[in-house]
């Protein structure tokens, strides 16, 4: 049992509760109909299938003063949203699910953190889940929690799911979180963006200076589909602070050559010097070719920008080539330096 703050515990589920989690299932199908959430409907949870949850994975239920507010289940095997990347050393989540009377106070939340901590007590190298693709909110939150964007599946008849994995290797107090930019972003990137140099400088001539929420609202339109968008826009969070300290973004995206460019690198001037742009880039490195499936990544660096340069060196960038005086600064043309990785040399720096 895990006691989660007021009155409420978690405690492992017994089959005489199937009728209480079919009404927590189907109210919170119900929910999801109204809000325009297409992810459950209440016709689909009956009693026999609830029923069967006790015999091919664990039920967990939140309990306040003996009523069931809140769920989720683990199993060990998930090949029908995983696919080829199953892996029977991990706990699969589903059925979270959090009574009307306590949504909106924190506990889904809470009891992701315990699915976390319970999949490593019972020796489960992480903890999966997915998610519907088309909520962006959605996927956001689950980001801002330290879950990694591990691919997009289609389950058929236009249903694309995101899979999630939370893993920890070393503590870490500068790990950093990637997830999607929102519009409560705007104000950070603003307020990076002091100058028309130093804003062409990590935006190109894509954003002009003054920054405004105009551009950044047709800069964000239309992004965040994994499985569909040409720009993927990310925020990086400090994991331990919850501070926003940096800003990337995948961009044209073409699926059928496998190839994408990174762009729009700025960390939070406050925040440099601690290798967070190196920290930003290795994830990246990760979703693109571990995720999307990429095949080449690349992305443009202004010559005089030395610390960029050596930063993407440093994680297995390769020079191509120059775009001799590409762009102006003031009064001086700027050569803007050519740059790229392949999905095999990341795997040999992975592996080496």
């Amino acid at each position: 049992m895990e006691v989660l703050g007021n009155s409420i515990r978690i405690v492992r589920g017994e089959p005489d509760r199937t009728g209480d989690i079919l009404r927590l299932l189907r109210e919170a199908a119900n929910w999801m109909e109204r809000n325009g959430i297409k992810q459950w409907t209440p016709g689909q949870f009956n009693e026999k299938d609830i029923t069967g949850y006790f015999t091919d994975r664990h039920v967990y239920l939140a309990i306040d003063d003996e009523a069931v507010v809140g769920m989720f289940t683990l199993q060990f095997s998930d090949p029908q949203y995983w696919g080829s990347k199953n892996d029977e050393s991990y706990a699969y989540l589903h059925r979270l699910a959090v009574a009307g009377s306590h949504r909106s106070q924190g506990l889904g939340q809470r009891m992701l953190k315990y699915a976390v901590q319970r999949a490593k007590e019972l020796g489960c190298r992480g903890l999966r889940f997915d998610t519907v693709a088309h909520n962006i909110k959605l996927n956001r939150y689950y980001q801002s929690m330290g879950f990694h964007y591990m691919g997009t599946n289609d389950m058929g008849n236009g249903r694309l799911v995101n899979l999630y994995e939370h893993f920890e290797k070393q503590p870490d107090f500068d790990r950093l979180i990637l997830r999607f930019i929102s519009e409560s972003d705007f104000e950070h990137l603003k307020r990076w963006s002091t100058s028309p140099e130093y804003l062409k400088q990590w935006a190109g001539p894509s954003l002009i200076f003054p920054l405004d929420d105009d551009q950044l609202t047709k800069y964000l339109d239309g992004a965040n589909h994994p499985a569909n968008s040409d720009r993927l826009i990310f925020c990086a969070v400090h994991e331990a602070t919850q501070q926003v300290v940096g800003h990337i973004s995948f961009s044209t995206i073409d699926r059928s050559n496998r190839s994408a460019r990174i762009g729009r690198v700025i960390v939070d001037p406050d925040y440099q010097g601690r290798g967070f742009g190196t920290r930003m880039m290795n994830e990246m490195l990760r979703i693109g070719f571990e995720s999307l499936g990429m095949h080449r990544l690349s992305l443009g660096a202004f010559a005089f920008n030395t610390v960029a340069l050596k930063t993407y060196e440093a994680v297995g960038f390769k020079r191509e080539g120059v775009q001799r005086e590409s762009a102006l600064f003031g009064k001086q043309y700027v050569d803007c330096v050519e740059m790229s990785i392949l999905d095999r040399e990341w795997t040999a720096l992975q592996n080496s």
